[in-house]
């Protein structure tokens, strides 16, 4: 008799192990298809600045706009560069904003 009950008792949870890990699937897919789109978020000012990237006596410079002289310039040296970023700076490269402007800088300074 305490052997059969043993058993009973051991079918039952398992039987209700089985229901609530089915019940807890459902309502996490249920969940995610109730979700709305999720929305990313842009910081970006309405009047993103237009930068240039280009060589300045041997050094990646930043230019504002159509601005002859540098805003700022870096530490990196073009003749460290490959011939294709070379040419790309003596032309200018074009960055909007401050995110993308950053981004080509540490791409050149890697």
């Amino acid at each position: 008799m305490k052997r059969s009950l043993k058993i009973l008792l051991l079918g039952f949870l398992i039987v209700t192990a089985a229901a609530m890990g089915a019940a807890a699937v459902k309502s996490i897919s249920a969940e995610a298809e109730n979700n709305t789109p999720v929305h990313k978020a842009e910081y970006a000012s309405t009047q993103d600045e237009e930068y240039f990237l280009r060589d300045w006596e041997g050094y990646v410079a930043v230019f504002r706009g159509g601005e002859d002289t540098p805003a700022e310039l870096t530490d990196i040296e073009t003749a460290t560069l490959n011939n294709v970023d070379r040419e790309k700076l003596r032309t200018g490269i074009p960055a909007t904003g401050k995110a993308e402007l950053l981004s080509l800088l540490e791409d050149f300074s890697s």
